[in-house]
């Protein structure tokens, strides 16, 4: 199922049934038998689902809710990192090898890859299995099944989800002119969570559009693929260039890093360029915008909506 409203649904029964969804899914990804690194994957995506519809409807719970629950979905994350991390690595390498191939020697990364291959199934078995790290994870989201009800959302329609949506998008316009100013990892990553806050929040509202909101739905999704990409060539390159002779030294990885260098600038060059048009208004005007767009959700009274009904537009 979709994470998105439904055409005729009040917010707030969205709101909550959407997180709902998120968590019931994440609890069984975690208790399942699975490929771990999938698992750490789709459980961290749903937790940053939840995190958006909170982001969306921020200004309309009460601020013991939002920080209680924003709070715990962003700590139950923290012990995946380390082993999602671990998985990009390889994944980044790989995906740089291909871009790159005509560039790259026969077997030239053929160590570089090999240790971070072991590096992977180190952390995985150290992070996920020795330290029982789903079984915590469980624990600590479980609870909020129990609670969500309580949610108290004040308004409905436009009105609560209006502030939400004003606030990231000024977000995204800050951490934008925060890059141009200094491109550092950490800025363009700032903006890059940013941006993915804004297309996850455009992708739950998307039945509610009446215009190009789509187009610019898939627009930001792509700005924050471009700036993942240079995020994850720029992990690379740190975690190499820290002990680069364990990786068989700065000479072997020359020609790596003059790859890696080439490729982040191509990324950040289309980001900027796709940035400053989706970020070309004043936080203001790009809520009024959205908002004559914007077609009512039907009765402002939580009516039950038929799961199997097919209301949800895909």
């Amino acid at each position: 199922m979709a994470f998105q409203l439904k055409r005729k649904e009040a917010i707030s029964h969205g709101i909550k049934r959407n997180v709902r969804r998120q968590i019931e899914k994440a609890l069984a990804n975690l208790r399942s038998e699975g490929d771990p690194d999938e698992t750490v994957y789709e459980v961290r995506k749903r937790f940053k689902r939840v995190r958006a519809a909170l982001r969306l409807v921020r200004d309309n719970l009460s601020d013991t809710v939002y920080h209680r629950e924003n709070f715990l979905f962003r700590d139950a994350a923290r012990p995946l990192t380390e082993a999602r991390d671990a998985v990009v690595l390889v994944e980044t390498l790989d995906n740089l090898t291909k871009h790159s191939a005509d560039q790259i020697k026969p077997g030239e990364l053929h160590k570089v890859r090999t240790l971070l291959a072991a590096n992977r199934k180190a952390v995985t078995r150290r992070v996920l299995t020795g330290q029982k790290v789903f079984a915590t994870v469980v624990e600590a989201i479980e609870p909020v099944l129990t609670h969500l009800e309580d949610w108290t959302i004040r308004q409905e329609g436009w009105s609560a989800v209006s502030g939400g949506l004003q606030r990231v998008y000024q977000a995204g316009c800050r951490a934008l002119s925060a890059s141009c100013t200094k491109p550092s990892v950490e800025n363009l990553h700032e903006w890059r969570k940013q941006a993915k806050h804004l297309w996850l929040g455009l992708q739950l509202l998307e039945p509610a559009w009446t215009g190009d909101e789509k187009e610019l739905g898939d627009q930001v999704h792509n700005l924050t693929r471009l700036l993942g990409e240079d995020h994850d060539l720029a992990g690379l390159r740190q975690m190499l260039g820290a002990d680069p002779l364990a990786y068989g030294g700065r000479g072997d990885l020359e020609n790596l890093f003059s790859l890696i260098k080439r490729r982040r600038e191509n990324l950040e060059q289309q980001a900027f360029v796709l940035g400053r048009n989706i970020y070309r208004d004043t936080p203001t005007v790009f809520t009024k915008r959205m908002e004559q767009s914007w077609k009512p959700s039907g009765s402002t009274k939580e009516k039950e909506p038929q799961e199997e009904a097919g209301a949800t537009v895909q």
